[in-house]
């Protein structure tokens, strides 16, 4: 068993410290259905670049300021230090709005998604599992399973 925060998340982080390259680095590990990485540090979740700005810049200058990449891969679980930042959520948003990676109103952002699959995706439900469904569309079980519920795609509806 490791030791509390010598786990190989907070390894692989830490070695990004001194050996970061120029290009993103991918995130490795679990990712969540947004496609941020994830890893359990100190007893608690965290989202990978959150605690990689926080080793690689300090602790954020004021609660309102968030870990923003300047590669616009945050959606691909981008870790590199060199490419995080405290931002202000303003900063950040605008920022996501130039990458062309920020959410329009009401719809939730998915690259893998677009409004034909997700009609599919709602139409297959209750004839094949959302594990099945996943598979066919590259996606999570969470993202099928937030599709049909209309948590994310809101309004989308059939023509």
């Amino acid at each position: 068993m490791s030791k509390k925060g010598q786990g190989n998340g907070i390894k692989f982080l830490r070695a990004l410290l001194t050996d970061a390259p120029a290009d993103c680095v991918i995130w490795p590990q679990f990712r969540d259905p947004n496609g941020y990485g994830r890893l359990g540090h100190d007893g608690k979740g965290y989202w990978a670049h959150l605690l990689m700005c926080e080793l690689a810049h300090g602790k954020p200058p004021t609660p309102e300021h968030e870990a923003a990449h300047s590669c616009g891969r945050g959606h691909d679980a981008c870790v590199n230090p060199r490419h995080l930042s405290w931002a202000t959520k303003t900063r950040n948003q605008l920022d996501r709005r130039a990458h062309g990676t920020a959410a329009s109103a009401g719809w939730r952002w998915h690259p893998k998604l677009n409004p034909e699959k997700v009609l599919e995706i709602r139409a297959l439900r209750g004839k094949k599992t959302q594990r099945e469904i996943a598979a066919m569309f590259g996606v999570t079980d969470a993202t099928v399973r937030d599709v049909q519920s209309g948590r994310s795609w809101k309004k989308l509806t059939a023509a």
